[in-house]
C-alpha cells in the first residue's frame, strides 16, 4: 500500500502540472515550475518521476486505467441488458468522476500532441478489447472507430458542457442512432 504521503505529493505533483500546461503549454512547462507550483524540492519531483515526460505518462496511464475501468463496468450493464439511458443513470458516480477529477488532466493531455495520440491509441486498444467481449462476433475496424468515436464525442460532451445529458437528450440520441442505422 503506498504511503499517504507519498500519494499526497503525487497528487500536488500531477495537479500543479496539469495546471501548468493548461496555462502556459507543455513545452513551457519546466520541472522547476512544477516543483514551485507544488512547493516541493526538485529533488523531490525526481523521486516520485523522471522527468515531465514520465509524469505525463503516468496521467496518461491513470486516465486510461479509469477509461477501461468505467467501460468494464458499462460492458457488464450491457450482458445484463441494460439500455443506454439506463446505463448512464448507472454509470453516474463514473460520469460525475469525469467532471470532477479527470476534466482537466484530459484537457492538458489533449494540448500535448504526442499524449494525445497515444491517449487515442490506448482508447482504441480498450475499445477493441471491450467491443470483442461485448459482441458476439469479432469486431471491426468499421466498429471500432464508429462506437469508439460516439464514446470519444460523448466524453467530449461531458468535458465541455460540464453537464450529464439530459433524459431528453439521451432519448433524442438514441431515436437519432435508430433513424440513421434504420431501426
Amino acid at each position: 500500500m503506498t504511503d499517504f504521503r507519498i500519494k499526497k505529493t503525487d497528487d500536488v505533483i500531477t495537479k500543479s502540472f496539469v495546471d501548468l500546461v493548461i496555462e502556459n503549454g507543455f513545452d513551457n512547462v519546466t520541472v522547476k515550475d512544477i516543483a514551485l507550483r507544488s512547493l516541493i524540492s526538485r529533488k523531490t519531483f525526481y523521486l516520485h518521476y523522471d522527468d515531465k515526460f514520465a509524469l505525463t505518462d503516468a496521467i496518461l496511464q491513470d486516465i486510461l486505467t479509469w477509461l477501461d475501468e468505467t467501460l468494464e463496468k458499462r460492458r457488464l450493464l450491457i450482458n445484463q441488458g441494460v439500455v443506454l439511458s439506463n446505463a448512464i443513470s448507472k454509470l453516474e458516480p463514473e460520469l460525475r468522476q469525469l467532471l470532477t477529477c479527470w476534466r482537466r488532466p484530459i484537457n492538458a493531455i489533449m494540448t500535448i500532441p504526442q499524449a494525445k495520440m497515444r491517449l487515442m491509441d490506448g482508447l482504441k486498444d480498450i475499445l477493441g478489447r471491450h467491443l470483442q467481449a461485448a459482441f458476439k462476433h469479432p469486431e471491426s475496424d468499421l466498429e471500432i472507430n464508429v462506437i469508439g468515436g460516439m464514446m470519444l464525442g460523448m466524453i467530449e460532451y461531458y468535458l465541455q458542457i460540464n453537464d450529464f445529458p439530459s433524459g431528453e437528450e439521451l432519448k433524442q440520441l438514441s431515436s437519432s442512432i435508430r433513424l440513421i442505422l434504420g431501426e
